[in-house]
């Protein structure tokens, strides 16, 4: 208005001086000259308006000067808050989100800003309104990267951005948001964030910190979002502040699955199979029982009550659905029992040991093992039953070869010392007999030795001693050792799967899946021909259920391979004795299965339940858990030194060489008397002739 009022009189001055002066100018043509004033005065008014318009630009420039300098002061406040987070974060990817006049307010901010994100980290921007939508920009498996929002409520982001965010489900944490707002003088930080982030879609794996601009522009507040589940209300969390003084300030420098371990008592769905319940039982109590039929099903009862400390963990129910399957891929491509529900989201994750698989790999996230299950062979280890048992074992063939020689050498010897004895009529009772120092010496070795009347000779004599030392340290290692073995386990030949494959022994397996998987897909020629040549050989059916198997290896010579410790249990149900059971023999050609839950990918629990798997085994309550299924097996050493004795298998080579000595001397006695008798029969045949 002050402006206008200037303008108003010069124009109409202008109007009024050329109608006044229209016959001057007449006169002037005629030769009047005008005057100095009437000259200058145009002049003098287009330099006023000159003046008037340069300090409008002047006041408005200066003003908007201040403006820019505040904000381009405060978005490097911003940025120095945002490389904090970067580095708390340990994050190297960034994407910022800039708005669509940010090129026109501050453009020297950007430059620079630009420069020093470069300097630092892998940048790429994006602004809406650009060729290409938000959702392009990510990649599946890319690095954890930080989304820079700079401004929150502006409607191209919330529309093109967050919205596209949400709807893609991208607020979880492959990407670690870092959204700045500005505090409303009415209004808490909480209402506003809540006013416009309530409808986005989170989970409780979303990384989103909003960075709240107080009203002095001197501190930011850090909230963090996130959700349980879409039913739930949005909830915020007070992070931190940052200020350009005190820098990155965190309340609770803990991870966030560690912070958000409260589920508020959601219902969370769960798969298992069951494929061995007996009939009468409710699927929820056999899964909660720990103490009766623990042969039953022990994989997926104990993993469920594991999942039970994971409940009072995380507060949250379960809710079940049994199946009879693992998961097999079907023609479709689809996949069948707990792995069905899990890739189709019927089911949140399993609550039963997976096998790491590689055609899982591709549908599903692992979790750290939950179970190892050993699946090896299991059989009676047979006893020796040759006739060199323990009274040959002591001594080698050499040493027993040795001791031969010396007691035929002492003979001879102990044969010349009777003839000198003889000659120097010392000894009555000696005999010039081979016989007689036979006996002599054998006598001697096993201590009885003759009389001292017998030999008078001091040579004779020191022979007869030594031999009685000889025989009598060879006889006191000979007992002892005797004793020791009767004490000690006997020494097994069948322990590995080399000398399994080369005994007597029927070989079988299970059946079920993994064990035609691991017999199939192996490069071992070893294990290739045992399956070949063994388990399918023709005419004999070694591919047995459970209880078949069980059921021949309790009557022997037969080798099964399957879970041990489900095999295990039901030999001990089946009444096995416990000196059969101390002959069980295990042999292990691969290493023991590792088995973990599974949750589909881009699941919202996998954190979570890494965690507590992590937790509670370094606790030790999985190992308490795994205890308790544990089976219990007799100390087979105790048994074996109560029940040390001498039986009919160790004492059957001594009864049999009595046995075969006796039926030789009944032999040699019918030979003597045939040789008396046959004189007189030659004598009888002649006189009849005569």
């Amino acid at each position: 208005m002050h402006v206008t009022g200037k303008m108003k009189p010069y124009k109409n001055a202008g109007s009024s001086t050329q109608s006044k002066h229209k016959p001057t100018r007449k006169s002037n043509r005629k030769g009047e000259k005008p005057t100095d004033s009437e000259q200058k005065w145009p002049y003098k008014m287009i330099k006023l308006q000159v003046k008037v318009i340069s300090w409008l630009f002047i006041i408005l420039t200066a003003f908007l000067c201040v403006l820019q300098i505040e904000s381009i002061n405060t978005n490097f406040l911003e940025l120095a808050a945002f490389e904090d987070f970067l580095r708390s974060q340990h994050l190297n990817q960034v994407l910022v989100v800039r708005g669509p006049a940010d090129g026109d307010a501050i453009g020297d901010w950007q430059i620079e800003c630009h420069q020093k994100l470069l300097a630092n980290y892998r940048v790429q921007f994006y602004r809406p309104g650009m060729l290409g939508n938000f959702e392009d920009l990510m990649a599946y498996e890319s690095p954890r990267t930080a989304v820079l929002v700079l401004n929150f409520k502006h409607i191209l982001i919330k529309s093109r951005v967050l919205e596209a965010a949400s709807e893609a489900r991208y607020f979880n944490n492959s990407l670690a948001w870092f959204i700045f707002g500005a505090a409303q003088e009415f209004l808490t930080d909480e209402e506003v964030i809540d006013a416009h982030f309530s409808g986005y879609k989170m989970g409780i794996d979303a990384d989103v910190t909003v960075a709240m601009r107080s009203l002095d522009n001197s501190t930011w507040q850090l909230y963090d979002l996130y959700r349980v589940t879409q039913q739930l209300p949005l909830i915020i969390q007070r992070r931190g502040e940052w200020s350009a003084l005190n820098g990155y300030q965190q309340v609770d420098r803990s991870t966030w699955v560690a912070r958000r371990n409260n589920f508020f008592n959601v219902t969370l769905v769960g798969s298992t199979p069951l494929t061995e319940k007996p009939l009468g039982y409710d699927d929820m109590a056999f899964l909660a029982d720990f103490v009766h039929l623990q042969q039953f099903d022990p994989m997926s009862r104990k993993t469920y009550q594991f999942f039970q400390l994971v409940m009072e963990m995380f507060n949250f129910r379960l809710q079940m659905i049994i199946t009879d399957k693992w998961g097999e891929i079907l023609k479709d491509g689809s996949w069948s029992g707990v792995m069905g529900h899990v890739t189709r989201g019927t089911a949140d994750f399993a609550v039963s040991p997976m096998r790491f698989v590689l055609d899982r790999l591709v549908y599903v996230n692992y979790s750290p093992v939950l179970h190892t299950q050993p699946i090896h062979f299991l059989f009676r280890h047979p006893r020796r039953n040759h006739i060199r048992n323990i009274f040959f074992e002591p001594l080698s063939n050499q040493v027993w070869w040795c001791v031969l020689v010396l007691v035929a050498g002492s003979t001879f010897l102990l044969l010349f010392h009777v003839r000198q004895e003889i000659r120097m009529r010392r000894s009555s009772w000696a005999e010039q007999r081979v016989a007689f120092a036979w006996f002599t010496m054998l006598e001697t070795y096993l201590q009885q030795g003759p009389a001292t009347e017998v030999f008078r000779l001091t040579s004779t004599r020191l022979l007869i001693c030594a031999s009685c030392v000889f025989s009598f340290i060879l006889m006191q290692f000979y007992g002892a050792f005797i004793v020791g073995s009767l004490l000690s386990e006997s020494p097994r030949s069948i322990v590995n799967l080399q000398a399994l494959y080369d005994s007597n022994l029927a070989i079988g397996m299970e059946n079920i899946t993994y064990n035609y998987a691991l017999f199939s897909n192996t490069t071992n020629q070893l294990v290739k021909d045992v399956y070949a040549k063994k388990i399918c050989h023709s005419g004999e059916h070694n591919i047995l259920g459970l209880e078949q198997g069980a059921k021949r290896v309790m009557q022997g010579r037969f080798a099964f391979h399957t879970a041990l410790d489900r095999l295990y249990r039901l030999l001990i149900d089946l009444r096995m004795e416990e000196t059969e059971f101390c002959e069980l023999q295990e042999i292990m050609f691969n290493p023991p299965y590792v088995a973990g839950s599974i949750t589909v990918k881009g699941s919202p629990w996998r954190e979570h339940l890494a965690r507590a798997v992590l937790h509670l085994q370094a606790t030790g309550l999985m190992q308490y858990n795994d205890r308790r299924w544990m089976v219990p097996r007799p100390d087979c050493s105790l048994f074996k030194t109560s029940r040390a004795e001498v039986d009919l298998e160790h004492f059957a080579p001594a009864l049999f060489t009595l046995a075969l000595a006796m039926v030789a001397s009944a032999l040699v006695f019918l030979l003597e008397v045939f040789m008396h008798w046959l004189p007189d029969f030659r004598a009888r045949l002649g006189a009849m002739s005569t």
